[in-house]
């Protein structure tokens, strides 16, 4: 049988403006059998769609805080950095994953990414333990 694909959404650095991961992520898809596969971070939703039709499941990782205005929330002090193409690609990304039964697996900010498309509206700066 062929190894799993699984689609990583990336971290971003502000500061140098780029693209990381942490090994843990890719080690534990590995560990479990899979081959992880980082995606573009892009706001072209087309793109970032075509690569993650080619993946078996999608993991949507940790990082920035998820932008309240995706909850028609305001801005609270409690909430950190956002990252606007990270937010719109992960929206995309999980919407196909549901309507396709894919398996997802939220970490921290991938958990509450869940949430917005359910209704939910996470607390900001909750993963700062606010």
């Amino acid at each position: 049988m062929a190894k799993k694909l699984i689609a990583v959404v990336p971290l971003w650095d502000d500061e140098k403006e780029s693209i990381w991961m942490l090994p843990g992520y890719m080690n534990g898809i590995a560990a479990a059998g899979g081959i992880p596969v980082i995606l573009p971070l892009t706001e072209a939703e087309a793109d970032a769609l075509e690569v993650f039709d080619r993946c078996d499941g999608l993991l949507l990782t940790g990082g920035h805080d998820i932008s309240p205005a995706l909850y028609r929330q305001p801005r609270s002090s409690r909430c950190g950095p956002t990252c606007r193409a990270r937010d719109r690609m992960e929206s995309a990304l999980y919407a196909r994953a549901l309507a396709e039964d894919r398996p997802v697996l939220g970490i921290c900010r991938g958990d509450s990414a869940h949430q917005r498309p359910a209704g939910g509206h996470p607390v900001s700066g909750s993963a700062h333990g606010v």
